[in-house]
C-alpha cells in the first residue's frame, strides 16, 4: 500500500510539472536529490519506475558535503546500491572547507548550488523527498522565530530556486510511509548520526513532535501551513497584479513604482508591495523581516532615501524607486566553461561562449563601453548605477564579450525550446537573461495534496 501511495503522489506530481510551464514531458528530466537516508532512497526507488513508466529521463543524485568520516564512502555505496537496481545515478563532492559554525547550513547552500548547477546542464527538476512530518517540524522552527504568512507556508510541492523547479511529491505522505517504501523494496537505508543530535534546533523540535501526544499539534502546524500557502499564494497575485499596472521592472535592475498610486494603498498592501519588489530587485536569498519594511515605510513617509534588502528605495513625487544596490563586497565573480549555464550574481542565467570569468562591468565598464553596439544601443539611456551591475565575459581567449539579452524560456531548456539559429547563437554570443523571482510555482491546474491524518490538505 505505501508503495502504491507513493507512486500515485509521485505521478500526479509529474501531471503538475507539466502545468507549471517550466518543465516539458518530452524535452525535461527529472533529478532526485539522495542521501541514503530511507526517505530520499525512497523517492529514487519510485521515480525511477514512474519515471520509466513515463517516459521520462531520470537520475539520481547524491552530494557528499564531507562534514564526517567516511562521507565519500557512504556516497558511493548509495550510488553502488542505485546503480545495482539498475537507476541511474551520480555523486558529487562538496568543495572547499567547512565553516566552524552554520555547518548545516553552509552545507545546504553548498548542495543546491550542485543540485541547481546539474540540473541547468541536464534541463532537469530536481525532487526532495520532504515529507508531511518535515513539513509540520518547518512551520513549528518558523513560528518560533516570527516569520509572517509566507514563512508559514513553509515548503512549497513546486517552487523555483535560481531559475531551477524543485518538487516535493511526498508532502502528503508520513516518515513511516517512506520506510515502509523502502522495506517493501527490500533496500537498506543509512542514518545519519547528526539527524538525532539534539543540538540542532530541527532535531529538538522533531523530538518533540514525535511524541504519540503531540498528534493534534502535527495535524494543526500541516493545516496552518496550507492555509498560510493559500494567502501567500493569494497576495503575491495581487502584487503582481498591481505592479502590472503600476510599476515598470528593467530586467532585475530597478523597480519604477507609481508614487501616487502607492500611496493611496493601505499601509499592509504596502508593505507587501515593498517586500514583493525588494524580492525581484534585491534578489537577496531570505525575505526582508516586517520590521524591516515597517522602518522603510517610516523613513520614506519622511522623503528620507533608505537601503534596505540589496536595494536602494528612492522616493519622489511621482515614483518610489527601487535599484539593485552596487558595491556591497564580495563582487561577484564566475569561472565559466564555454556552453554551460550559469546563475550569476542570483539574477542573471548565462551562457558563455568560450571559458571565462563573468563579472560586473562596474562604473569603468560602463563607461568604456561600445555605446554604437547594438546591445548597448538599446539602453543607451540607463544610468550608469544600472549599467554597471551589468555582466559581461572576460575570455580566456582575451576577448570581452557584451551581453546580448535573449528570453528565459530561450537561454533555460528545461523551461522551452531554443530555435536552431538561437542554439547556434549560444556558441558565439555571450547570452543572458533574467532569472525568474525565487518562490512557490502557481500551477494552471493540478490534483489536491492529502494527508492520511487530517484529510485534504
Amino acid at each position: 500500500m505505501p508503495v502504491a501511495a507513493a507512486k500515485g503522489a509521485l505521478s500526479s506530481h509529474l501531471d503538475g510539472l507539466l502545468t507549471s510551464g517550466q518543465w516539458l514531458a518530452d524535452q525535461s528530466g527529472i533529478l532526485a536529490a539522495v542521501s541514503g537516508g530511507p526517505d530520499s532512497l525512497a523517492l529514487a526507488l519510485v521515480a525511477a519506475e514512474v519515471c520509466a513508466d513515463a517516459s521520462v529521463r531520470f537520475e539520481a543524485v547524491v552530494v557528499d558535503h564531507g562534514l564526517r568520516d567516511g562521507s565519500a564512502a557512504e556516497a558511493n555505496q548509495v550510488v553502488a546500491a542505485l546503480t545495482g537496481r539498475g537507476i541511474p545515478a551520480r555523486s558529487f563532492a562538496v568543495s572547499g572547507p567547512a565553516p566552524v559554525t552554520g555547518r548545516q547550513a553552509w552545507a545546504r547552500e553548498k548542495r543546491l548550488q550542485i543540485l541547481c548547477d546539474y540540473a541547468r546542464q541536464t534541463a532537469s527538476a530536481v525532487l526532495f523527498a520532504h515529507h508531511r512530518d518535515d513539513q509540520a517540524e518547518t512551520v513549528m522552527m518558523r513560528l518560533s522565530h516570527g516569520s509572517g504568512i509566507a514563512g508559514l507556508s513553509a515548503m512549497a510541492p513546486y517552487s523555483l530556486y535560481q531559475g531551477v523547479v524543485f518538487g516535493r511529491p511526498f508532502l502528503g505522505l508520513s516518515k513511516d510511509d517512506l520506510v515502509s517504501v523502502c522495506q517493501a523494496y527490500k533496500a537498506d537505508f543509512v542514518t545519519d548520526p547528526s539527524n538525532a543530535d539534539p543540538a540542532f534546533e530541527r532535531v529538538r523540535i522533531r523530538q518533540w513532535l514525535q511524541h504519540p501526544s503531540q498528534k493534534m499539534p502535527r495535524r494543526q502546524l500541516r493545516r496552518l501551513s496550507a492555509v498560510s500557502s493559500r494567502l501567500a499564494a493569494r497576495v503575491r497575485r495581487e502584487c503582481e497584479s498591481w505592479c502590472a499596472d503600476h510599476a515598470v521592472f528593467t530586467h532585475r535592475l530597478c523597480a519604477e513604482l507609481d508614487a501616487v498610486a502607492f500611496s493611496r494603498l493601505r499601509r499592509d498592501a504596502r508593505m507587501h508591495i515593498l517586500r514583493y519588489c525588494l524580492g525581484v530587485v534585491g534578489s537577496q536569498p531570505y525575505p526582508v523581516s516586517e520590521q524591516t519594511i515597517d522602518n522603510l515605510l517610516g523613513r520614506l513617509g519622511v522623503g528620507q532615501n533608505s537601503t534596505a534588502g540589496g536595494c536602494l528605495i528612492q522616493m519622489t513625487q511621482t515614483h518610489l524607486r527601487l535599484i539593485a544596490e552596487f558595491g556591497r563586497p564580495p563582487e561577484p565573480e564566475l569561472k565559466v566553461d564555454a556552453g554551460r549555464l550559469y546563475c550569476f550574481d542570483r539574477r542573471w542565467l548565462v551562457c558563455a561562449p568560450r571559458d571565462g570569468v563573468v563579472r560586473r562591468l562596474a562604473a569603468q565598464g560602463w563607461a568604456a563601453r561600445d555605446s554604437q553596439h547594438p546591445e548597448y544601443e538599446t539602453i543607451k539611456n540607463w544610468p550608469a548605477r544600472l549599467g554597471m551591475m551589468l555582466p559581461y565575459l572576460d575570455g580566456l581567449d582575451g576577448q570581452h564579450y557584451h551581453p546580448h539579452f535573449k528570453s528565459y524560456r530561450h537561454v533555460c531548456s528545461a523551461a522551452g525550446r531554443a530555435t536552431a539559429d538561437e542554439t547556434d547563437a549560444h556558441r558565439t554570443e555571450f547570452v543572458l537573461c533574467s532569472l525568474p523571482e525565487d518562490g512557490a510555482l502557481t500551477l494552471a491546474k493540478g490534483p489536491p495534496m492529502t494527508d492520511k491524518e487530517g484529510g485534504r490538505a
